[in-house]
C-alpha cells in the first residue's frame, strides 16, 4: 500500500490529539485528587493539655490531632520549652485516625525553671500549632470557685475563677472604666484563670469583633502603681472569654479593662424612670386636658 503525504500527516494529527486528551485527563485526575487533601489542610493541627497549671512531679499529657494523615508523614514532633531551651523533644507516631498523645514527667532535674513553657507541635511545613501551661517546682494550692460581682442597683454576675498560689478577696466592677478591679490574698506568685462572661463585660472594636482585655497588676491599690501585663486567651466562645493571668510575688491587685460592661442602667433604675416619666405624661395631661363641664 502506498503512503501518501496526506496519510501521514492525519496519522500525525490523530497522535497529537489523542496525547492532548490524555494529558488532559491525567492532570484533572491528579487536581481532583489533591483539591481534597487542601480542603482538609485548611484545618489546623490541634493540641491540647490536660490542665494550665502543672507543679514538680506532675505528668504532663499533650495530644490532639492532624486534618490529614499523610503516609509519607508517619510522626508528629513535640517540643517543650522554657523561653528558648528546650526541656522535651519527642516523635510519636499518629494513629490512623489522625489523634496522637504523649505523657512528659516533670519530675526531671531540666525542669528547674518556674514560669511560663511553650509546647510546639509539628507535623508538616504548612501543619503545626502552639500552646503554653505554667510551672511551679513547689506545689501551689488551686482554688476554683465563682464570685459574685456587685453590679450598681441591678444584682450581681458571677466570675468563675480558677486561683493556684492564692484566692480571691474581692471583685469591684467600675462602670465609668469599664474594669474590673480584682484583690487577690497575700502570696509568693502564681496563676489566675478567669472565665469573663460576655453578656456583663467585654471587649470589642468599632466593627464588633473581640478586642484584647488591658490587663493592670500592681502590689497596692495606688493608681500610679499599676503596670501592664500581658495575657494568654486560653477559649473563646459566644458566652465566655477565658484569659490566663500570671501574678508575680506580692502583686495583689489586678484590673482588667474592656470597652463594655452590663448597661449602667440597672432594673431599679429603669423602673424609677419609667415612674417618672408616667408622672410626667400625667401631669402633662392634667395641665392641658379641658374640663368637661363649665365652672360654675
Amino acid at each position: 500500500m502506498k503512503i501518501s503525504k496526506g496519510h501521514i500527516q492525519t496519522s500525525l494529527n490523530f497522535a497529537v490529539k489523542k496525547t492532548s486528551t490524555f494529558l488532559i485527563l491525567a492532570i484533572s485526575v491528579v487536581i481532583a485528587g489533591t483539591i481534597p487533601i487542601f480542603a482538609e489542610a485548611l484545618d489546623p493541627l490541634s493540641v491540647e493539655l490536660t490542665k494550665d497549671v502543672y507543679n514538680k512531679g506532675d505528668i504532663l499529657v499533650v495530644f490532639g490531632s492532624v486534618p490529614v494523615v499523610f503516609d509519607e508523614v508517619p510522626d508528629v514532633t513535640i517540643q517543650i520549652l522554657f523561653e528558648e531551651q528546650v526541656i522535651e523533644i519527642a516523635q510519636i507516631k499518629i494513629a490512623e485516625d489522625g489523634t496522637y498523645a504523649k505523657d512528659f514527667n516533670t519530675n526531671a532535674e531540666k525542669w528547674a525553671h518556674d514560669g511560663q513553657y511553650t509546647i510546639k507541635v509539628y507535623y508538616t511545613e504548612d501543619l503545626f500549632n502552639t500552646t503554653t501551661f505554667q510551672f511551679f517546682q513547689n506545689v501551689t494550692t488551686e482554688t476554683s470557685s465563682v464570685f459574685p460581682v456587685d453590679i450598681p442597683n441591678s444584682g450581681t454576675f458571677d466570675l468563675e475563677y480558677t486561683a493556684s498560689g492564692f484566692d480571691v478577696k474581692n471583685v469591684e466592677l467600675n462602670q465609668d472604666r469599664y474594669s474590673l478591679l480584682i484583690e487577690i490574698t497575700e502570696n509568693s506568685g502564681g496563676n489566675l484563670v478567669l472565665k469573663l462572661p460576655r453578656e456583663s463585660f467585654d471587649s470589642k472594636t468599632g466593627d464588633d469583633s473581640d478586642e484584647i482585655f488591658i490587663v493592670l497588676v500592681s502590689k497596692d491599690s495606688q493608681s500610679d502603681s499599676f503596670i501592664e501585663v500581658q495575657i494568654t486567651e486560653l477559649e473563646t466562645t459566644s458566652d465566655f472569654r477565658t484569659i490566663n493571668i500570671q501574678i508575680e510575688e506580692g502583686e495583689k491587685f489586678i484590673e482588667i479593662i474592656g470597652t463594655y460592661v452590663i448597661p449602667e442602667f440597672g432594673s431599679i433604675v429603669i423602673i424609677i424612670l419609667l415612674v417618672a416619666i408616667t408622672s410626667a405624661i400625667i401631669i402633662s395631661k392634667n395641665r392641658f386636658s379641658f374640663p368637661l363641664y363649665p365652672k360654675i
